[in-house]
């Protein structure tokens, strides 16, 4: 009879498990708001506000889900009404997918918006999703005159300025070195010196670079938080090479401080305390006192 009732109770947390991670939790887009300070920046530059979005993972028109959660992340995102946008890739599932998640984001044009690619873009990922016939595929140059198009600045290996409030501001855009796409050489190849500087890549793993130190602030996605995260262990798996704890949030490594967001969407529905989220960065003139330290692991 106990045995009974207890295969009963585990039966019924699983069944609660599997009911909340599928159809409740990755519904729950969250507003996430972080303060991140940076030493020696302007004062015109404090109180910059940074909208981070990744990982939306549109799929195809019949697939209702993904466009849904992109549309209330734009909403989000606008009625923020940041300085600029930051996209850190996997914009579709597949690169395919470009076409439709195009005019769910472009209303973000309104506001500065920069780009670049992560894996999913690139048809990078899991070769049994991505091992058939390429129907539909597209490749980066098109891919990137696409999203340009909305009016977006698509950066691949390469940076560009931009002046705020008076000042300026250099934005680094890397390919993602979780699919071999990066080339830090040739994007700090051009001289960008500007009052703030920001590097965008797709993956944290980019930080055990030590020239990532160029940047007052990196912003990645790529992790999703890990997806499922236990109480007190955190995420047992997370799409990082080397460190678990990249897989959200904020963090120093070296000389910058890095921010990773769980991002709007996956290309698996599932998720367990482990919200999407629209991140709102502030950036405030100091020292990141008080953030976890990670280590930086030798490239091999």
């Amino acid at each position: 009879m106990i045995a009974a009732l207890l295969l009963w109770l585990v039966d019924s947390l699983l069944l609660a498990f599997a009911i909340y991670s599928y159809f409740i939790e990755p519904t729950q887009l969250r507003l996430t708001r972080r303060t991140v300070h940076v030493p020696h920046l302007p004062s015109e530059l404090d109180g910059l506000r940074i909208v981070h979005l990744a990982d939306l993972h549109v799929k195809s028109e019949q697939r209702r889900f993904p466009q849904e959660m992109a549309t209330r992340a734009v909403a989000m995102a606008l009625e923020l009404q940041p300085d600029l946008v930051c996209v850190t890739g996997d914009l579709g599932q597949a690169s395919r997918h470009i076409g439709v998640a195009v005019p769910l984001l472009e209303p973000l044009s309104a506001r500065p918006v920069f780009v670049v690619m992560g894996n999913h873009d690139h048809d990078k990922m899991m070769e049994a999703e991505f091992a058939g016939p390429p129907d539909g595929r597209i490749g980066a140059d098109e891919w990137r005159r696409e999203v340009s198009a909305a009016g977006f600045t698509v950066l691949v290996n390469e940076g560009a300025e931009l002046p705020v409030r008076g000042r300026r501001l250099s934005v680094l855009g890397v390919g993602d070195p979780s699919c071999g796409w990066d080339d830090l050489d040739g994007a700090l190849a051009a001289p960008l010196d500007g009052d703030l500087r920001l590097l965008l890549v797709h993956s944290p793993d980019l930080l055990d670079d030590p020239r990532t130190d160029w940047a007052d602030l990196v912003l990645c996605g790529h992790t999703h938080g890990g997806q499922l995260r236990l109480p007190g262990l955190g995420s047992p798996w997370a799409p990082v090479w080397r460190d678990r704890r990249r897989a959200a949030g904020l963090f120093a490594i070296g000389e910058t401080v890095c921010h990773v967001t769980r991002g709007v969407g996956a290309g698996i529905r599932a998720r367990f305390l482990c919200w999407p989220e629209v991140c709102e960065l502030t950036l405030k003139r100091g020292e990141p006192n008080g953030l976890p330290r990670l280590p930086r692991y030798t490239l091999s």
